[in-house]
């Protein structure tokens, strides 16, 4: 397969356009979000009315399908019996609970695809992880509380299990998705963000909560390099050379490197009945994890045009703890990686976490773990 140089003004292929001219023929399928049986209905009505050129548009579409699973299998078997209601009804089952077995290539962590435009939006979940990106126009994101319009140049990660539908009714759409089993994300997501990271605990909530909608927004301003990575991820998945697993893997733990360091501080989280997300919330929580040594609730609020009582409040509702016992863990947790990694004094480690007393920092220090730092260590050290 020649490489492709880029996604955005991507033409439409002829299957997009057997799909957009059955939606006009259908205009109640565009107005609503179908449930699986319904999309069965609809795929079987396409079947019965463009019998004649289906089987084009079946084999062209298998380059939109991971190689080598469940989906292309499928799609091959439906290809080769159009009018066959139980592969039909399997092709819907198949759409309605995507799991890896189906949609991730054998062998492989990561497995990559492009939106169909024109293909009607279906309520489904998925086993893995998924990434969204729009390399251009715009794709609503649809949740059951919510719906997300996917500006291009942003990133949307959903987590496993969550009921949603990614709808592209437009010529200009082209919205690429990125599958990965769920150990890999922890290994090449979770695993960049430390224990002592407060926004991870804010990323696990938005990821791992019991929320109708789980999932990560950002918006990275088109950022080239995060655009470059994504396309060269899409063609490494295409082209299918010696060692693209692993080049894959790596080039996606990078691509979280450069958004996490670029753009936490924009995360975008779920909206819940008792959390209202707000833009700020994230750069907040950023701004503490920087500034833990100094930090106060009166200087957070100053800076972010809220009240010291509105502050403590977000930072319960983000991280499930109190304002104090954040910063107290985070000075303490720095304390403990000073001392025990780079053999600093008690006197040197105080003031580097902001105490501006060594009698307060040793009060604090035995308070939270329970020995004097010099006893901690030595402890530390003989287990």
């Amino acid at each position: 397969m020649a490489k492709m140089e880029r996604l955005d003004d991507l033409p439409m292929t002829y299957v997009e356009g057997l799909l957009k001219r059955c939606m006009q023929e259908r205009p109640d399928v565009a107005e609503t979000i179908l449930s699986s049986q319904e999309l069965t209905d609809y795929v079987a009505w396409m079947v019965s009315h463009y019998g004649e050129v289906h089987k084009k548009a079946t084999q062209d579409m298998l380059p939109y399908f991971t190689p080598d699973n469940g989906m292309t299998r499928l799609a091959a078997e439906l290809a080769a019996q159009p009018d066959s209601k139980k592969v039909v009804s399997r092709l819907s089952k198949e759409l309605a609970v995507q799991n890896d077995e189906g949609y991730l290539a054998q062998g492989r962590d990561i497995s990559v695809g492009r939106m169909l435009r024109y293909f009607p939006g279906q309520w489904h979940t998925t086993t893995y992880f998924q990434v969204y990106y729009a390399f251009s126009g715009e794709c609503p994101i649809h949740f059951q509380n919510e719906v997300i319009v996917l500006k291009e140049g942003a990133v949307l990660i959903v987590a496993p299990g969550v009921v949603h539908a990614t709808p592209c009714y437009t010529d200009d759409a082209v919205l690429a998705f990125y599958m990965m089993r769920a150990n890999t994300f922890q290994r090449v997501f979770w695993n960049q963000l430390g224990d002592d990271n407060l926004l991870s605990k804010f990323f696990r909530i938005a990821l791992e909560g019991e929320a109708p909608a789980s999932y990560l927004y950002f918006e990275t301003d088109n950022d080239p390099e995060i655009r470059h990575l994504l396309l060269q991820i899409y063609q490494e998945h295409q082209l299918e050379e010696p060692y693209a697993p692993q080049m894959i893997n790596s080039l996606m733990r990078l691509l979280f490197l450069l958004i996490l360091r670029r753009y936490e501080g924009t995360a975008r989280l779920p909206r819940t009945e008792f959390f209202f997300w707000k833009h700020q919330f994230s750069a907040i929580l950023s701004y503490i994890q920087t500034h833990y040594q100094e930090a106060t609730l009166e200087k957070v609020a100053e800076k972010f045009n809220y009240s010291p009582k509105q502050v403590g409040r977000i930072v319960k509702d983000c991280t499930g703890e109190a304002f104090g016992d954040v910063i107290r863990g985070m000075k303490m947790k720095k304390a403990a990686e000073l001392l025990l990694d780079r053999k600093y004094p008690p006197e040197q480690v105080a003031p580097l976490v902001g105490f501006a007393t060594i009698n307060s920092f040793y009060r604090s220090f035995k308070d939270y773990y329970g020995l004097p730092p010099l006893e901690w260590v030595s402890k530390q050290q003989d287990a």
